[in-house]
């Protein structure tokens, strides 16, 4: 009679857990499709959510990542979210997560050359695939940022007007060319 029970108790457990279970993938599934996830990363395993890397080589960098997937090929591939008025990836956007992309590299991980940006507007959610800069252009990039912020080069100007509009550094720069501020030769 004991062994009937415990019998029991055993089949009411797993059916719970596949339920449990049942629910869990659904909810997954759901998200994905919402999220109009690439193949390649809903197939994909999470590895880590807002995880913290760091490295001392080739030079000391340190940041958090968003999301590490393993994608069925074995590479580990980077997924960083931004919010934004437009689905738009910046160039200083590729250069973050191809930090990243080093610092994971240089801890033995075998790392996509390529990442996913899950853009977040008002119209919704895209992911848009980039290219990432090799270890020697992250360096470079690194480099020249150090550099700036020791005061040991010079910025370049910008090309557009609206990248001055919003610049908290416009009151000290020499080049302010788009000020509104700016004094022209015949008012002088």
């Amino acid at each position: 009679m004991a062994e009937a029970f415990y019998g029991v108790i055993v089949v009411l457990l797993i059916l719970s857990l596949y339920g449990i279970d049942a629910r869990r993938r659904e909810k997954r599934r759901r998200f994905i499709l919402k999220e109009n996830m690439p193949r390649e990363l809903s197939q994909a395993r999470l590895i880590h959510s807002e995880h913290y890397i760091s490295t001392l080589l080739p030079r000391k960098m340190h940041g958090t990542l968003d999301q590490l997937y393993r994608v069925i090929s074995g590479q580990h591939v980077l997924v960083d979210s931004k919010t934004r008025a437009k689905h738009r990836v910046y160039f200083k956007d590729i250069v973050q997560v191809s930090t990243y992309k080093v610092i994971l590299s240089r801890n033995g991980m075998n790392i996509a050359d390529y990442a996913y940006f899950r853009v977040v507007t008002p119209d919704g959610v895209e992911y848009i695939k980039q290219n990432l800069l090799s270890e020697h252009d992250v360096i470079n990039e690194f480099d020249r940022t150090d550099a700036l912020i020791k005061g040991k080069a010079s910025p370049s100007n910008a090309k557009h007007k609206s990248m001055c509009i919003s610049c908290p550094q416009q009151i000290n720069c020499d080049d302010w060319q788009f000020s509104s501020r700016q004094i022209s030769k015949e008012t002088q």
